[in-house]
């Protein structure tokens, strides 16, 4: 029912705001509705399938999809933006993504069928509560920069 409560409310107005379980409250926006100036430039791409990778970011080599694509922990991965990228979060002609296998997150992202943007929110009016914490809060999650050549630096920038 959650789930089908947030996709309805980011079709219907572009934009929502989940207090997480650990309850921080972040807010998922479609692209489309995604606003430069207005919303943050830190803010990551969310996908659930590998090739939505090819729809924001520039040249991705083998080795670097193939890292994305054996990942078991929550990662949030830089790399060069596409110049086909129309509408995000861009900083510095970098973008920023994470891929979801699993648990609501997914359901979420796969549901609305594009990739979403998610950015922290300091506090909201109109929130919808979910017990399930957001994968990316975790102490463990890496960050990884992928190059166009293969090449990885851990850090993300």
């Amino acid at each position: 029912m959650e789930v089908k409560t947030i996709v309805e409310e980011l079709r219907e107005k572009g934009r929502v705001c989940v207090e997480e379980g650990s309850g921080k409250v972040i807010e998922l926006i479609d692209p489309n509705h995604y606003e430069s100036g207005k919303d943050s430039d830190e803010a990551v791409f969310l996908l659930v399938d590998i090739f939505q990778i090819r729809g924001i970011a520039g040249q991705f080599s083998e080795i670097a999809l193939d890292i994305v694509e054996f990942a078991t922990k929550p990662t949030v991965y830089t790399t060069l933006a596409s110049k086909l990228l129309e509408n995000g979060p861009v900083k510095d002609g970098r973008v920023k993504f994470s891929v979801f296998r699993n648990d609501i997150w997914n359901k979420i992202v796969f549901s609305f069928s594009r990739p979403l943007i998610y950015q922290e929110k300091d506090g909201a009016d109109d929130v919808i509560k979910l017990k399930e914490k957001f994968p990316l809060y975790k102490p463990d999650v890496k960050r990884l920069f992928l190059s166009p050549d293969g090449d990885v630096k851990i850090g993300g920038e």
